[in-house]
């Protein structure tokens, strides 16, 4: 364990005790974690992702500082700033410093393809998520030639810089059988890997996606992720978590944060509880941009959906529904 991350951790503790005792207790509803897909548009086309093709308007940047300046004062504490590939705006060296500067802990969700020619951003990031889809063949099917050793090169950009660096996997037919390929470049560099499953739509659309796993092979990719993580791999989900994602696609109900803990935005400045469960509403203009304070005491909360495949809310449901497992399994990644 990284023992030099003792007070982190310690801090960490703290901040989620208060904000359970909040939430789960109080009732209130927190803005704590921000997703915010800053674009759609990207320099990749990934095999499950419709990014791309979800058009419209993005929020200026003078808009985005003022609506991060409101809701921390709401009381967020974590924005991702993601998309699309955040890093083809021009203006994200503004947003990022503006967001540290009003306190945030920084996120970045990146394909890392842009990332060496852009490494400067970095003092203004706190963790960044790098997609990696499996060993270079596996990867480079998956999102483009050359696309592996770029997203490489970003894991060492972010290693100089001294950035916490995480990788996130999504499994779908081109990958079931190829964890341990992702495993073994964490292990390499020193990383921990999270894994969620390809949805059955393209991410940020409502369309068929064609490369959806089949449900029994998608079952026992994660048995196998499961005995890896018992065997001590780097993989960042906990069981529990990975117990819950084996249900895919049935539904299975989970503790939901959605407009109670998290809410996303989208480039236009659109508010939703949920990306995965409410992108209709966006791709439909059923959400409406405004002011964010109004938009996230107004959020309609998704009822019902029984859906909840993304793996970093549900290990914020585990932690929040006081399972020991999930809370040592991040209390050991953070150490």
């Amino acid at each position: 364990m990284k023992l030099r991350n003792l007070p982190h951790a310690l801090r960490y503790g703290a901040r989620m005790v208060n904000v359970l005792v909040q939430t789960r207790v109080l009732k209130r509803r927190l803005p704590l974690f921000l997703e915010w897909n800053l674009t759609f548009r990207c320099n990749l086309r990934c095999q499950y992702c419709g990014a791309c093709d979800a058009r419209g308007d993005e929020l200026g940047t003078e808009a985005i500082q003022s609506s991060l300046g409101k809701l921390r004062a709401l009381g967020a504490g974590w924005v991702t700033f993601g998309g699309g590939e955040p890093l083809l705006r021009k203006d994200l060296p503004e947003i990022l410093r503006h967001a540290k500067g009003l306190g945030f802990q920084v996120f970045l969700s990146t394909n890392g393809t842009l990332l060496p020619q852009n490494a400067g951003i970095l003092q203004w990031v706190d963790h960044v998520n790098l997609s990696l889809d499996g060993g270079r063949e596996t990867h480079d099917a998956v999102r483009g030639a050359g696309s592996f050793d770029k997203t490489i090169a970003a894991i060492e950009v972010c290693r100089k810089a001294g950035v916490d660096t995480s990788l996130q996997c999504v499994l779908s037919t081109c990958n079931l059988d190829k964890t341990d390929e992702v495993l073994a470049v964490a292990r390499s560099h020193g990383l921990y890997a999270m894994f969620q499953p390809a949805t059955q739509w393209l991410d940020s659309s409502t369309s068929p996606n064609p490369v959806a796993p089949a449900p029994a092979p998608y079952r026992e990719s994660i048995e196998h992720l499961i005995r890896r993580k018992r065997e001590g791999a780097a993989v960042r989900n906990s069981v529990a978590g990975l117990r819950h994602l084996a249900k895919w696609p049935a539904p299975a109900c989970i503790w939901c944060s959605a407009g109670l803990l998290t809410c996303t935005l989208e480039p236009d400045g659109a508010m939703l509880a949920c990306h995965q469960a409410q992108v209709g509403l966006f791709l439909r203009g059923k959400a409406a941009p405004g002011d964010v304070g109004d938009q996230f005491s107004s959020l309609v909360l998704p009822r019902g959906c029984a859906q909840c495949w993304c793996a970093p809310l549900v290990e914020l449901a585990m932690l929040f529904s006081l399972k020991p497992e999930p809370i040592w399994n991040a209390l050991r990644v953070l150490l």
